[in-house]
């Protein structure tokens, strides 16, 4: 469609005579229809409804409504996978989005890199995240990174028979940048509330509150009701 104004799709030159003002109306007339074929926004509503269908979850707040390129459409999303106490919830309420909306589910879990390692659990996402006993010792990036591949195995089983979803184990020095970096490519992002351990903070701490910030598509906040953590058994 690039240059369609030089030819009318035969290969020939455009009329010289064409005014301005017929091009002008021309370009009106397609914006006209090009808003006229959006329909009715469904971001909010299904975000509500995906809140109803999952019972584990207990609350799902919607953030950055404003940032939605088509408030109509969700086609896409990312779905920040950890082991806190909202993991379950959280793919619970992207899996009931994503089958209201059609839309494809990226399941992603961030590790830190050698580097983040190498500073230390507590400025691994800016936070103070202390020794819970929750995370491999600092250093041993194998452990983060099979840590990782099992709660993306549980993750994809916890969708049950949902079948439009990818997996996607990312290196980086923040969780938080991870996401928002990658958050353009996407409709949506879901994430767990924030929670502690440094593991969970990796993922769900101060991230959370940075996603809110930084995406540049709307942010699902999702809070469990009671323990729904992601059971890596």
């Amino acid at each position: 469609m690039n240059g369609s104004g030089a030819d009318d799709g035969g290969g020939r030159a455009a009329d010289p005579e064409i005014s301005g003002e017929a091009v002008t109306d021309d370009l009106s007339a397609k914006n006209t229809t090009l808003d006229d074929a959006a329909g009715e926004p469904i971001v909010e509503s299904a975000v509500t409804e995906a809140l109803a269908a999952a019972p584990a979850a207990a609350d799902a707040t919607l953030e950055g409504i404003d940032r939605a390129a088509r408030p109509d459409r969700v086609s896409s999303i990312l779905v920040a996978v950890g082991p806190g106490p909202h993991s379950g919830a959280t793919v619970d309420v992207a899996r009931e989005i994503a089958g209201a909306t059609d839309a494809w589910l990226e399941l992603f879990h961030v590790v830190p890199t050698d580097g983040a390692l190498a500073d230390g659990p507590a400025s691994a996402d800016g936070s103070d995240a202390g020794s819970d006993g929750d995370a491999p010792d600092p250093g041993d990036g194998d452990d983060y990174a099979a840590t990782g591949e099992r709660l993306l195995d549980a993750a994809r089983d916890r969708l049950g028979g949902f079948d439009r979803a990818d997996r996607w184990l990312v290196e980086d020095r923040s969780a938080a940048g991870a996401i928002v970096e990658q958050s353009p490519y996407y409709d949506l992002v879901v994430v767990g509330a924030p929670t502690t351990g440094t593991v969970g903070r990796f993922v769900f701490g101060s991230t959370t509150d940075t996603v809110i910030d930084d995406a540049e598509v709307p942010v699902v906040v999702v809070e469990a009701d009671g323990e729904a953590a992601l059971d890596l058994a």
